[in-house]
């Protein structure tokens, strides 16, 4: 069974070598989708959403200078850091992280699947 979480969170970055005006120090209000799998639980679920939004909150980089964490954090590099980590925190819950969407606007994300 898949199930899928959304989060967001705020932070700040800039990229560095980038023509254009986000080269500047900026921020978003980030949205990240997360797709889980993992077997349906005899209490009918694959894990209480409650349980899984504090584990996935621990992760985001809330209220965080981006650069501080990844030397050019574009979304993309974003996407993957943020796959890699919770991928990692889900494995002790017998969850399997299948994608991370990570959104910077209403109208631009990247994706990452495992």
């Amino acid at each position: 069974m898949r199930i899928k979480l959304i989060r967001s969170f705020s932070a700040a970055h800039q990229l560095p070598g980038y023509d254009g005006p986000c080269r500047h120090l900026h921020g978003h209000t980030w949205k990240a989708v997360f797709v889980l799998e993992g077997p349906v639980q005899s209490n009918g679920m694959v894990c209480d959403f409650k349980v899984i939004k504090k584990l996935l909150d621990e992760q985001l980089p809330d209220h965080q200078f981006l650069n501080d964490l990844l030397p050019n954090p574009t979304a993309e590099n974003l996407a993957q850091w943020l796959f890699t980590k919770t991928k990692a925190a889900l494995a002790p819950q017998g969850l399997t992280l299948k994608t991370v969407e990570i959104w910077e606007s209403d109208y631009a994300a990247a994706i990452v699947e495992g």
